[in-house]
């Protein structure tokens, strides 16, 4: 259920609005909407005379779990579209230009804590060290009345992981599309020092132009980094991630990046099982070759994933020029933005 719609049955449910009324709502949000982005639902309420403005922001707080005032230093909250342990994303507006944004909050019991503090603050850096088409980039960082907040790019589309729960394994050249976009996005991040340390499914969009950008850099730090602490996500994670001990470079990305690949190729992750038996097999077992579960992928897509999967990252790509030198190699007309897509004829599964 869309932020709209739950926002429409509730205030049905609570006797503000009518039902005739929530329809006519949902009718001039779906006219009015423009590139892709419809007007926030509470707006058009309040412009049509159907609630007051308190009477929404109430309503707003009720449904969303959270006290932010609805402006926050030049930019106005729109919708939530996004939320972890860390921060609170909204599609805002930002006032000076009158511009769509996406605003990440630190949410409010992590403000007064130094390290989560620092956390937020080395995304905001690390976002700003880039600036590449396939990199979601960074506008502004800054704090109004205790709220901590990071202005981002708003790009429209959906994530990797939806694509995957929506529709299982994805069509392979897709995945060469993307993986050469991304592959791009952590070479730029590679020549500016950065390891993103949390590659995965999730952290991928994908725009409704088709265009895939690498986001979330909350991990992010300056290579080389020590271990010490397993960091990251224990599907993708990289062995060397896993076990804590060693220093963690660009090649653990990769290794990430070559667990998200086998996810979006094969439809499930590169192992089973709770968090902490699945980071065991990464560091001790390998995964089931993707011919097994996929018998049209092509033997050199799959020996490129399972390149990018080695356990010793010394036999892995060791740069991410490496990788996108390959991937040009093996995809060609195939692997390059607006590529036709192959359908899949049969799929084996475990």
């Amino acid at each position: 259920m869309s932020a709209a719609t739950d926002f429409l049955q509730t205030a049905v449910e609570k006797g503000l609005l009518t039902e005739t009324q929530a329809n006519e709502l949902h009718e001039l949000r779906q006219a009015r909407r423009k590139g892709g982005v419809a007007p926030a639902i509470q707006d058009l309420a309040i412009e049509k005379g159907f609630l007051t403005e308190n009477q929404a922001q109430r309503l707003l707080a009720e449904l969303e779990g959270f006290e932010f005032p609805r402006e926050i230093g030049g930019y106005r909250l729109v919708e939530k579209i996004g939320a972890g342990t860390m921060g609170t994303v909204f599609r805002a507006k930002q006032l000076s230009l009158d511009r769509t944004v996406a605003i990440k909050i630190l949410n409010p019991p992590l403000a007064n804590r130094s390290e989560h503090v620092e956390r937020f603050l080395r995304e905001a850096r690390a976002v700003a060290k880039l600036n590449h088409p396939n990199v979601i980039s960074g506008i502004d960082v800054g704090e109004s009345n205790g709220v901590r907040y990071f202005v981002m790019e708003y790009a429209s589309g959906m994530t990797v992981g939806h694509l995957l729960q929506r529709g299982g394994a994805m069509d392979e050249s897709r995945v060469a599309r993307i993986a050469l976009q991304i592959a791009r996005a952590l070479e730029h991040a590679h020549e500016a020092r950065l390891v993103h340390r949390d590659i995965k499914p999730d952290n991928i969009m994908i725009t409704k132009d088709g265009v895939a950008k690498l986001c979330d850099l909350g991990l992010a730090k300056d290579r080389p980094e020590e271990g010490g602490r397993a960091l990251g996500t224990p599907d993708y994670i990289s062995p060397e991630q896993a076990e804590g001990i060693e220093e963690v470079d660009i090649r653990a990305d990769l290794y990430s990046f070559g667990a998200t690949l086998y996810h979006m190729l094969t439809g499930q992750p590169p192992f089973e099982g709770a968090a902490k038996a699945v980071m065991v097999k990464h560091l001790s077992e390998e995964p089931t070759p993707i011919e097994e579960l996929e018998d049209d992928v092509s033997t050199k897509l799959a020996s490129i994933v399972s390149k990018l999967m080695r356990k010793h990252r010394m036999e892995r790509y060791q740069t991410p020029s490496e990788l996108v030198a390959a991937l040009e190699a093996e995809g060609g007309p195939q692997g390059g933005p607006g590529a036709p897509v192959r359908r899949r004829t049969r799929r084996r599964r475990r």
